[in-house]
């Protein structure tokens, strides 16, 4: 929720010492935030490429296992050939267009940036705002700029900590990103 990065890289090395795997399960960062080796891996195609369904990506022992055991599998059908295409096609801009898979954490941290806070670790940017009240207002006040922030309250976050989530993709540009922080300054939302 709050685009920070786990500690994928000491928990492997716990795991290690203690005989375990590491699962990890990343919604947004496919492609686009760098990732620790872990020994299951899964995550969605619907948010990083666009597309939907998911995957898991481990040893050919534990993918057979998962083929045998995982009602959630067995009881499925297979996804449609258009979703499997739209999948591979993002797959390959992943592959071929290093600059566009930058780009999402650099708009973030342009954003980060113009609101004077740390860098960004990810696309992901909470501005925390404290009570529901206050984060409707907002995304309120940047909708009537033309701008779109979603107001994520309880229960889906703790209470108290009611915040607008912005999730930055390849495709925003520079003006919008700074005219968001501008007036969350300005109304004095940062």
């Amino acid at each position: 929720m709050d685009g920070d990065l786990g500690p994928v890289a000491a928990l492997g090395a716990l795991a290690r010492e203690h005989d375990a795997w590491l699962l990890t399960d990343d919604a947004h960062g496919l492609g686009v935030v760098p990732s620790a080796p872990a020994e299951v891996q899964m995550g969605t195609l619907s948010k990083a490429l666009g597309s939907s369904g998911g995957y898991v990506a481990a040893a050919a022992e534990v993918i057979a296992w998962l083929e045998n055991r995982a009602k959630s599998l067995m009881f499925t059908t297979g996804l449609p050939p258009s979703t499997v295409a739209a999948a591979a096609a993002a797959l390959r801009v992943l592959r071929d267009e290093p600059e566009r898979r930058a780009r999402p954490v650099e708009n973030a941290r342009l954003f980060t940036a113009a609101l004077g806070r740390p860098p960004a670790q990810s696309p992901i940017v909470p501005v925390l705002l404290g009570e529901p009240e206050r984060a409707l207002a907002a995304s309120a006040m940047l909708e009537e700029h033309g701008l779109l922030a979603v107001a994520i309250r309880p229960p889906s976050v703790p209470p108290g900590t009611a915040r607008l989530r912005f999730a930055f993709s390849a495709e925003h540009e520079s003006e919008p990103i700074e005219r968001a922080a501008a007036l969350l300054k300005r109304h004095g939302y940062s």
